[in-house]
């Protein structure tokens, strides 16, 4: 039961750059966990479980701290379902079936446009200024994530079906709306209580579609457990905590951009850890990636009004 609280003092820059950087270097070793996971469980197995994983932390900690918690305005319900429900199933169902009829490269061209669809959304609902600089920042950004996809993806660019595609390019839109959405409620919410509605209601919806096959995590080895608790805490639940936190402090399409830093920082761990080194252009590519990172988050303007807005 929601109790009346203060609501939350928003974050400082130097917490926000903190957090920030925790969820980059959590994030930097999940597609390496995520790859030896997925080993032992099937695509949609693993978004199962990594979405209850992270349901039920969210839900311990909004329990144990019922402070946390207060009333959601009926007027804002459904964005607040929104939130914590797009980032964790609607972006997870999305993307499996997409991935079914896309190459891996392709997805990922798709998704590098995540800030761009970022900033578009939080230009137009929430009143964000971007400078040129940024958008030049954002370019590079994109571009680099562009080529780290093209140059490593294990399947060839061609042979995706425009159907794929768009079911890809739909789930990266969804993503960036959660975001947007979460600058325009963070500051009214604390950063846990506002996604543990909405990832309760993706929990039961994934388990759901998943009922079938739900034996496979009987056959799950220690080493799998470990892995699917991992990705659903620290790679789910804690980095939606994060980013909804940082947000608060500064944009959205700032907070995408800088965490495009994690594709060649990805690419480094799966180096150490899998023996996979990347190649001259990925490397390059990084470097512009970087380069990006670093126009836009010494390049944004005065911050926003945060107060919530409406997003269609």
């Amino acid at each position: 039961m929601a109790v009346d609280a203060p609501i939350p003092a928003r974050a400082s820059l130097r917490s926000a750059a903190v957090l920030l950087a925790l969820s980059i270097l959590i994030g930097s070793v999940a597609f390496t966990f995520v790859k030896l996971a997925l080993e032992e469980l099937s695509p949609i197995g693993l978004a199962t479980g990594r979405v209850v994983a992270s349901a039920l932390m969210f839900t311990a900690i909004v329990s144990f701290t019922p402070t946390r918690r207060h009333p959601i305005p009926k007027g804002e319900r459904w964005r607040v379902l929104f939130c914590g429900f797009g980032g964790s199933a609607g972006f997870h169902i999305l993307f499996n079936l997409g991935q079914e009829h896309v190459s891996v490269a392709m997805a990922a061209v798709v998704m590098s446009t995540m800030p761009v669809m970022t900033a578009l959304g939080e230009v137009l609902f929430l009143g964000h200024r971007l400078t040129r600089a940024q958008m030049a920042g954002l370019a590079l950004t994109t571009a680099g994530c562009t080529v780290i996809g093209v140059a490593s993806g294990t399947g060839a660019v061609g042979g995706s079906s425009p159907l794929g595609l768009l079911v890809i390019a739909i789930a990266t839109a969804v993503w960036a709306a959660v975001s947007v959405v979460t600058r325009g409620l963070g500051p009214a919410y604390d950063s846990w209580w506002l996604n543990t509605p909405g990832t309760l209601l993706g929990a039961l919806v994934m388990l759901a579609i998943h009922a079938p096959h739900l034996g496979e995590f009987g056959e799950l080895s220690l080493r799998g457990w470990l892995l699917v608790i991992w990705l659903g805490t620290a790679s789910s639940a804690f980095i939606y905590f994060a980013f909804a936190r940082v947000m608060t402090a500064i944009s959205a399409t700032t907070a995408m951009s800088v965490s495009t830093i994690v594709t060649p920082l990805s690419m480094l761990v799966a180096w150490i850890a899998l023996d996979d080194p990347p190649g001259p252009v990925e490397v390059v590519a990084g470097a512009v990636v970087i380069a990006g990172v670093i126009i836009v988050g010494r390049r944004e303007v005065a911050p926003t009004p945060l107060e919530p807005a409406p997003v269609p």
